[in-house]
Parts: structure tokens; sequence; C-alpha cells
């Protein structure tokens, strides 16, 4: 594969992939190779997604995190090259023992809580944290595996099907709801493999995935010492906070975490304990992984005895060899025991009583680092080169095993070297919905740093309107960006100012955030003179803030009087005659109403009921012309 890895076996199989055991023949190192089921490499989006994630992930180098080396394609077959871990699962260990000793399922958070500390200090987010992704070398050091491919599957899935759903029992409140997630998720992952270390059992289990995932959002866990009475109150409440529904209410990052267990670590005389309190000095599981002890409250389960979790399963050295031909395994392995025994021999005779302490040489250049081991008889081998916008190009960022350790002469250390800054362009997600935006610049290498949300009139709810640094200039990869988001248009609601006096009106619209618009005036019959009789727009309705509100202002109250004219008061017939008669009243607002027209004798006395307010006048036409006028007062 690649012209560089010879196949040896099988190792490990699952719902996503294969795991096959390889040999790197460039540097005669036995290395893993996860090559991906068919079904996958037909999703474009999720190979591109898978790509840019192990390659994230390349940067990582923790003793804890299983090592990513190369990602490559040949021939249609997505395959990774990774660290060879010659060992079983965390799950296929806890199914052997049962439960664990509240000391050593400790210690194994601790180890595993250090690797996530340097995975979320890159930020990656592992969000498939789960024993079965927990590798365990011969002396029982944990190795977390499969970083960036639960990210990939949870951007590529749409579905949830037995496949994509096999991690429900780890998932945290806000996976299940499909909502944003962060390094606190990976805790609440964290905190469930703690309860099951710690009890045997996990907090939600049932065979709907979904009514799983139900629980997971709804459902507080039974605490792990009213399983197991012998835990201590402190692993307890470190479980229960690790497991809050709330993230803010969880750890909030690795350090927290840490100093807590450390805590418990370091006092383990407190309290109610298992009953076999190890000191600082004492751990019987580095005896090694055959070494295998039952705590006694579970039964020992078996690795074949496991349910098909449709993880990853690798086998024991012992079922290994079952799946092969007797007579070539036995006079294989005969050969090969002597010839380790003769090389060990000689090698021991060689350097037995020669160690030197391993230097410091993180921040040296490699030459200068090659010196130093040199002189030291140790040997210096690059394992890989990332970028990292901390440490200059061509210096050492980290090295294993760490300085300080005591090493026989011709041991190697292995450093990563520095690529120095890398640099891309930052999208401009100016247009785009908060989540089109969030994935646009992930996918360039950029980081979101704070989402601001204000009100936009001129873009719609959920669309960014701006951002920091600008779109489409050149900055480090890693660079945090600032997306303004819209929360639309500024609404008011406007309030109801019919019955108010006018200056209390206008202080209303104003103290909603709108502003006063036109004000008229007429007659009323329900209100008096000075208060609002009407209002555009009604009140209730949703306007933009700043918007007018036209009010009609009552003029007076309008009542009712009899107005009597004696027509003789304005012309003198002898005799009387017939006439024309018409009388206009012009009210406050200087608009004319006819109030009466009619023919009537010269000498006639008539009344007309006439409404209005305050004083209004009125004058009498006789036969068309003008003869005089009057007031009524209202």
């Amino acid at each position: 594969m690649g012209k560089r890895y010879e196949i040896v076996e099988l190792i490990g199989r699952g719902g996503m992939a294969y795991v096959y055991k390889a040999r790197d023949l460039k540097l005669n190192r036995y290395v893993a190779v996860k090559v991906l089921r068919e079904e996958y490499t037909e999703n474009e989006q999720f190979i591109k997604k898978f790509d840019r994630e192990s390659q994230a992930v390349a940067c990582l180098s923790h003793p804890n995190i299983v090592g990513v080396y190369d990602v490559g394609v040949q021939d249609n077959i997505y395959y990774i090259i990774m660290e060879y871990v010659d060992g079983i699962t965390l799950k296929q260990y806890l199914n052997r023992k049962g439960r664990l000793d509240y000391t050593e399922a400790t210690r194994f958070v601790m180890d595993i809580s250090n690797a996530l500390r340097c995975a979320h200090e890159n930020k990656i987010i592992h969000r498939d944290i789960k024993p079965h992704n927990i590798l365990l070398t011969r002396d029982l050091v944990p190795k977390v595996a499969d970083f960036g491919i639960a990210r990939a599957i949870t951007s590529s899935t749409v579905t949830m099907t037995n496949q994509t759903m096999g991690s429900v029992h780890y998932i945290s409140p806000e996976q299940a709801k499909g909502g944003f997630v962060d390094e606190r998720s990976d805790l609440y992952s964290l905190g469930i493999l703690y309860y099951e270390l710690l009890t045997g059992k996990l907090p939600f289990d049932e065979e709907n995935t979904v009514t799983i995932a139900i629980k997971h959002i709804q459902e507080e866990i039974v605490p792990p010492r009213i399983l197991e009475p012998k835990i201590p109150e402190k692993v307890n409440q470190i479980v229960i906070k690790l497991t809050q529904k709330k993230p803010d209410e969880r750890y909030q990052n690795t350090d927290e975490l840490m100093e807590d267990l450390e805590a418990v670590l370091e006092n383990q005389s407190f309290g109610s304990g298992d009953g076999n309190h190890l000191g600082n000095d004492t751990h019987i599981i580095r005896e090694g992984l055959f070494h295998v002890e039952n705590t006694g409250s579970h039964a020992t389960v078996h690795p074949e005895e496991e349910e098909d979790d449709d993880e990853y399963y690798y086998e024991t050295p012992k079922e290994t060899a079952a799946r092969k031909k007797k007579r070539k395994i036995i006079l294989i392995s005969v050969l090969a025991v002597v010839a380790i025994a003769i090389i060990g021999v000689m090698v021991f005779a060689f350097y037995s009583g020669k160690t030197v302490e391993v230097p410091d040489i993180k921040g040296k250049t490699v030459a200068a680092a090659t010196t130093t081991l040199d002189n030291l008889g140790l040997v210096l081998e690059v394992e890989k080169e990332v970028y990292n916008a901390d440490v200059e190009a061509g210096l050492i960022i980290t090295q294993n095993p760490e300085n300080g350790k005591e090493l026989s002469s011709g041991k190697t250390i292995k450093v990563t070297v520095s690529k120095g800054v890398k640099t891309g362009n930052i999208p401009s997600v100016i247009g785009m919905s908060e989540s089109e935006a969030v994935k646009a610049i992930e996918a360039a290498n950029f980081v979101v740093g704070e989402i601001k949300r204000e009100y936009n009139s001129n873009y719609n709810a959920d669309v960014v309107f701006q951002m920091n640094p600008n779109g489409n200039t050149t900055a480090n990869e890693g660079t945090k960006v600032t997306i303004y988001v819209s929360k639309g248009e500024d609404l008011g609601t406007v309030p109801s100012v019919v019955g108010q006096a006018l200056a209390d009106a206008k202080n209303t619209i104003t103290n909603a955030g709108l502003t006063v618009g036109d004000v008229t005036y007429e007659a009323n019959g329900d209100y008096d003179k000075g208060i609002v009789i009407r209002q555009t727009p009604k009140d209730g309705s949703q306007v933009a803030k700043n918007s007018e509100v036209s009010i009609v202002v009552s003029s007076g109250k309008i009542t009712t009087q009899k107005l009597t004219i004696d027509l003789s008061d304005y012309i003198q017939t002898t005799p009387a005659k017939s006439v024309k008669v018409k009388v206009v009243l012009t009210a406050n607002d200087n608009t004319d109403t006819v109030i009466y027209e009619g023919t009537n004798k010269s000498d006639d006395i008539f009344s007309v009921n006439v409404q209005g307010y305050g004083r209004e006048t009125y004058e009498v036409f006789i036969d068309g012309s003008s003869v005089g006028t009057g007031s009524i007062d209202f």
C-alpha cells in the first residue's frame, strides 16, 4: 500500500473501517493501517472532512494519544497510517475485570484527561470518547484513538443508524440534540466512561438508541456511589459534575478536572474506598496485560461474550493464534523467541549498566539536538513535522521520552519539529447563515472566536452581516474570527394612547422607542378637549423602532343645543310672503355645515337642534342672500 506499507494481518474491524497490522518498509517498524469501508468512500463530503480532520490530528504528539503518521488514497481506498499499539481496548479490559477499584479507574481517567488537554489546546474535539476508543499497551498505558474520525462522521452522517449511533451510551446532551459541541462535550463522555469503570455499568442502557439519547437529555444519572457504596464521596462528586446536563455546570476544561483527580490520588486514605487503597507508589494494574484481577462485585465477562457494539474489536494474542495453523505458528514462535532471546542477551551484555539521562532538546534545531544526543550515545529520530504558531520553524516542539528519563545507550529519542506558522485566506462569510459561516471558517482552519448578535434592519435574522478580521484577508491558521449575526429588525410594540391627554400620550410613545407623528384635532362626542381619540398604527402592532405614531386629539366634546330663528329679525314684509331660508353653521375648525334649509313665511319662527363644541357662529340666508349672523355656545 502506497509502495511503503506491507500488510501483515487483520487485527480489527468495525462499522466504519478495517484495521490491519502492517510493516513500514521505509522505517522498518510496525504500524496500524485503518482502511475505510466502501460505503464511506462514496460520500465526497465525508472524505473531505475525514482528510482535513486526520491532517489536524496528525499535529498531535502525546504519549496517551495514538499517533497518526499519514493519510492516503490508493485505487479509491482511503486509509490512515497510525501508531501500532500491541494490546487490547479499555472496554475489553473492563469486561474481563467486571469493574475497577477507584484508584485504578482514576489513573486511567487522569491519563485520558492528559490526552484530551493536548487535543483541546490544539482546537480539536474528539466527540466520541468511550472505552472502545481507548487502547491499552501491554503495560496498561492508555492511548486515545480515533481523533477526528468521530467528527467526520458527525458532520457527514444525516440519519442515526445502528452504525452511526454506536456511541449513544456516551453521547453528551448537546450532541444528542444536534447542537454545538466543545471540549465540555468530551468531558461529559469522559464522565460516563469514569462511571462505567467504577460501577461496571452504564448509567443509561436500553435496547433502543433513541431512548438512550433522550435519557441523556432529560434524566439525571444514578450517582455511582449508590451502586457501589465503597466509592469515595469525592470520586462520586467528580462523576456527577462531569455528567451535568448543562455544559456551564460541568468542569470547564481538563485542568479543572485534573486538579480534582490529583487530589483523589494524593488522598487515598479518606472515607469509603474499595477496600484496597493504593499509595502513589503502588499500582497493581501496571503488572501487565495478562495479570487481571476481578474485583468480585461483578461476574467476569470474557472477550468472546461481549455484545456486538459495532466498535473496533482488537484481537488478543490468544484469539489471533486461534485463527492460524498451529504448526506454522509454533514453528515461527519458537524461532522468534530463540532469536529474540539471543539478541536480548547480546544487547544486555553490551549495554548492561550503561544508562544516561535524557536531556531537554525542545526548542533546539535538529542539528543541535543531534549533536547533543550523539555525545550521550543516543539517537534522534524526526517522527513528524507539523505547523505550529508558537514555535519557530525548524525547532523541536516535543520529544519522547521527555527529559529527565533514564535510557540505555543507543536508544532513540523521537521528536516533532515545527514547520512554523501556516497561513491561509479567511473566507468572507457575510450574507451566510450562522451555521454556514461557522463551517466555512472552520473548514479553512480558522477558529470562530466570538459570535455577537445585534439588531440589523438590512439583514434577516441569523445572517452574518459583519466579521473581524475582514473576509478575503491572509492570516495565520488558527486565528480567531469574530462574526456578527443579525437578530433581524429591531421591532417595538405600539402602545395604546387613546384616552390619554396629549402630553401623556407623547411620553408613552417616546418611552416605547417610537416617535410622535402627525397630531390632528377633531370634535368628538365621547372625549373632552385635549384627549387622544384615535391613533395610527393601532396599539399592539409590531413596528420598527423609531417608527412614527400619528394621533387624533379631541378639540372638544360635542353637545346638542336648540337654535331658534325668528325671520322677522331679518326681513319685514307686509303681508308675509314665502321665502327660501338656509342656515349655515361654521365650526371652530372653519368647516361649514348647512343645519337648516327650507321654505317659510317671512314672519315664521322655527327651531333647529345643532351639535357642536365651544362657541360656533351661524349665518342666515334668505332667497340666496346673507341677511345676518349669530353665535351659539355649546
